[in-house]
């Protein structure tokens, strides 16, 4: 075997700077070599045969997100229920019954309060004890959080359980994209992050459909059951777990080198050279360990992880920034405010997140055909519009009075919307944080990125409540314009920031992001064969 050498980072003229860590010898950089050769040449069709196994335990992993999409859905949903109105609420000089403001802030608050504690606090646990052990305990945690909901007497233990599902409800986010990348060959890394999305929405979908179906009880049934359908998924996950393969690149970090390619060899079939992958794995690695010798927070706001770790915040922080947080989670209790009975608002609740399962199904193709910042850039576009759209409608005059086609004008353009949102910027987020972060703090770059997006939650649940609410500031369909004026910035900033990652290995997006290549040049730069010979020039 060669002597071990010394790799060094890259600058923009592709020179090597200084001396970092250990690369390996020379049959490692051309195995890492054919492996990047290959996975270029790989066909969806292939990777469905070839790595069936990685992809199927990807998508157990995406069932703890559907958690994360259950439960906001619930409490968002529940206050429009006229049980939990009488049980949690106050009577109005009519007789009838609402959750206060102040109430609803805090239970929308619970989850994204939550979800900042969990999101950082699940950086530890993913390095300390792996992706497999960490999901474990999150699902044990949401099976404590749902026993505290189903026996609720009182607003505050309602509150307190969605302040401790919060915590796991953010690191499940984290948990899978991370995982899923790790695993995933690049043909098809981008559907299985996408599928992230998907789990969100059949979150929101199981959440909308079973509180359809329950919101005519008249007993305390009309939520418990709502609660209690969330123990179908962390049981099904704890269940598989002990069967599933543990991420290579996870312990190729930890020098476990043997027990990642026994993890390979279980994530693929015969027909892949595993010994060529965990070749790349290591290169991989060892180029990143250049760059970033430690694997701390601080450390993804640092160097070349600064660029990566602010793109990451954008495209997650977007998401609410355009109005999802109240499109999806206020959509019934507004389709209510907007004039239509609790039945057909519940129906079209469902409508709603039904067309969004669709629009995140259909995204799949539009991966294959279209590059990442192609579909994430004109789905802003798009949502922009609509957004507008949603504000002029509400100033129409006979709104909710002589004019009822403008209230289901109004509705159906946020079906539109959410069809669009998870066609296009939903799942392409899950894509990009997955391939934007760097190996060695990618557990950590999403959790940056889910805190933030967390914190304009926070902000969207303590504000929205007052802003629509009829004893408050009433506002309606208009508070769609203060979502728009957000929007634009966001929109010019993807348009300068967003760089196209399609088809590219993680070792040529380290290598990209180190040369420092501009936002533009993404999608055409050509490494014209460099990146082999500087590699085998370090290692000759």
């Amino acid at each position: 075997m060669a002597k071990e050498t010394e790799i060094s980072p890259i600058d923009e003229n592709g020179i090597s700077v200084s001396p970092g860590a250990a690369l390996g010898d020379i049959t490692i950089i051309k195995q890492a070599r054919d492996a990047a050769t290959t996975e270029h040449n790989l066909t969806l069709k292939e990777a469905f045969v070839s790595y069936r196994a990685a992809i199927g335990w990807s998508f157990v992993f995406s069932l703890g997100v559907i958690m994360a999409g259950f439960d906001p859905q619930l409490v968002g949903t529940l206050i429009a229920i006229p049980a939990f109105q009488h049980d949690f609420g106050v009577e109005l000089k009519d007789g009838s019954f609402v959750v206060e403001a102040q109430w609803q802030s805090a239970f929308n608050l619970g989850v994204p309060v939550g979800q900042c504690l969990g999101a950082f606090g699940v950086g530890w646990p993913l390095e300390k004890i792996g992706r497999r052990w960490t999901l474990a305990g999150c699902c044990v945690i949401t099976l404590i959080t749902i026993a505290l909901q189903t026996s609720a007497q009182n607003r505050p233990q309602i509150l307190i359980a969605e302040l401790i599902n919060g915590v796991v409800l953010g690191a499940y986010p984290v948990i899978a994209p991370t995982y899923i990348s790790e695993v995933t060959p690049v043909v098809f890394r981008g559907v299985a992050a996408a599928f992230v999305n998907l789990s969100f929405v059949i979150g929101q979908l199981v959440a909308s459909g079973v509180l359809a179906g329950c919101q005519s009880r008249q007993d305390r049934w009309a939520y418990d059951i709502p609660f209690a359908t969330q123990l179908i998924f962390p049981i099904i996950i704890l269940v598989l777990l002990p069967f599933c393969p543990e991420s290579p690149w996870w312990l190729v970090r930890r020098g476990e080198v043997d027990k990642a390619q026994r993890s390979l060899e279980r994530l693929t079939n015969g027909s892949v050279d595993t010994s060529m992958l965990l070749a790349h794995i290591q290169l991989t690695t060892s180029i990143e360990d250049v760059e970033t010798e430690k694997a701390r927070f601080i450390d993804c706001l640092k160097k070349t992880d600064l660029r990566r770790t602010i793109i990451c915040i954008m495209v997650y922080a977007v998401q609410p920034l355009v109005g999802n947080f109240l499109v999806i989670g206020y959509a019934v209790y507004f389709f209510e405010l907007a004039g239509l009975n609790a039945s057909s608002a519940f129906n079209l609740g469902v409508g709603l997140l039904g067309v969004g399962f669709v629009g995140t199904v259909l995204s799949w193709g539009l991966l294959k055909q279209f590059g990442r910042r192609t579909i994430y850039n004109w789905g802003c576009v798009i949502l922009v519009i609509l957004l507008l759209l949603v504000g002029v409608l509400d100033v129409v005059p006979g709104y909710g009075t002589t004019n009822n086609a403008v209230v289901w004008a109004q509705c159906a353009m946020m079906v539109v919307y959410n069809f669009f949102y998870d066609l296009t910027i939903g799942p392409l987020c899950f894509v990009y944080l997955s391939e934007i972060s760097s190996g060695k703090l990618r557990d950590k770059t999403i959790a940056i990125a889910t805190t933030v997006n967390a914190l304009i939650n926070i902000a969207c649940a303590v504000g929205i409540p007052y802003a629509i609410n009829p004893d408050q500031g009433n506002l309606r369909g208009k508070l769609a314009f203060v979502f728009f004026g957000l929007s634009i910035p966001c929109l010019v900033w993807c348009f300068l920031a967003l760089p196209e990652t399609k088809g590219r290995t993680f070792e040529e997006l380290d290598i990209m992001f180190q040369r420092k290549v501009p936002t533009n040049k993404f999608k055409t730069y050509n490494f014209s064969g460099d990146m082999e010979e500087e590699q085998e020039n370090r290692a000759a």
